[in-house]
């Protein structure tokens, strides 16, 4: 991998990080308006800013939004899971292999798709 692609792994990572935590703070908190909450939301504002000011700015659309809603996807399966004590089926689980394997295929360098 370039540099470049390691660039738009990393930010694309931090984003899913920042976004995910954001959801799991605001699901968490006990009331709508609580200093989990806010922190929560200012994650998540967070998270979309750096989609809009720097990750679209870096990737062309059609790679950029399937990658990071992928890693969405499995990065909320996988919080809801770990910090919120939501249960995992095999059905679901199947579905995050399959997501899995488009993110993987989505995110391959040109070169490779050629």
């Amino acid at each position: 991998m370039t540099s470049h692609e390691w660039l738009r792994a990393g930010l694309l990572l931090t984003y899913t990080i920042i976004s995910v935590l954001g959801m799991v703070l605001i699901k968490a908190a006990d009331a709508t308006f609580s200093v989990k909450s806010a922190i929560g939301f200012a994650l998540y504002a967070g998270g979309f800013l750096l989609w809009i000011g720097v990750i679209l700015r870096l990737m062309p659309l059609s790679q950029a939004f399937p990658l990071a809603a992928g890693m969405l996807l499995l990065g909320t399966q996988f919080a809801g899971w770990l910090a919120l004590g939501e249960k995992l089926s095999p059905i679901p689980l199947g579905g995050v292999a399959l997501i899995l394997i488009g993110v993987v295929l989505v995110g391959m360098p040109e070169s490779a798709n050629s």
